[in-house]
């Protein structure tokens, strides 16, 4: 009887399986990733406009707050002002309207409050 070695085929198709079933996992989490990560830099971007916008309305005085909107490239910044406290402070809602990778468009608010 002569020794033989190697792999049969049946070896090598079920460890070719493996590595695709290994492959495909990996591709998805990379889409997934690459997802997560575009939606993080539009949050961001969506809170860095709402900060400006929040320190752009801290320095009027409070009877110039008024409601407004304006765009920004491609984002949509709205905010809108209500009395509170009996007229002593004023509540500051900022939303930002941004567009995403599947052509719709996601909304974030923030919200600060003001002294006058």
């Amino acid at each position: 009887m002569t020794d033989r070695r190697g792999f049969t085929i049946v070896e090598v198709l079920i460890a070719v399986l493996v590595l695709t079933v290994g492959m495909l996992g990996l591709v998805t989490t990379a889409a997934l990733t690459t997802r997560m990560i575009g939606q993080g830099q539009r949050y961001t971007e969506a809170s860095t406009l709402a900060s400006q916008r929040f320190e752009i309305l801290r320095a009027r005085s409070c009877t110039a707050l008024a409601d407004s909107t304006e765009t920004q490239g491609a984002y949509t910044v709205g905010w809108t002002v209500a009395s509170a406290d009996g007229g002593k402070s004023r509540v500051i809602t900022v939303t930002v309207t941004s567009p995403t990778g599947a052509g719709t468009a996601r909304t974030d608010t923030f919200t600060t409050k003001r002294l006058c």
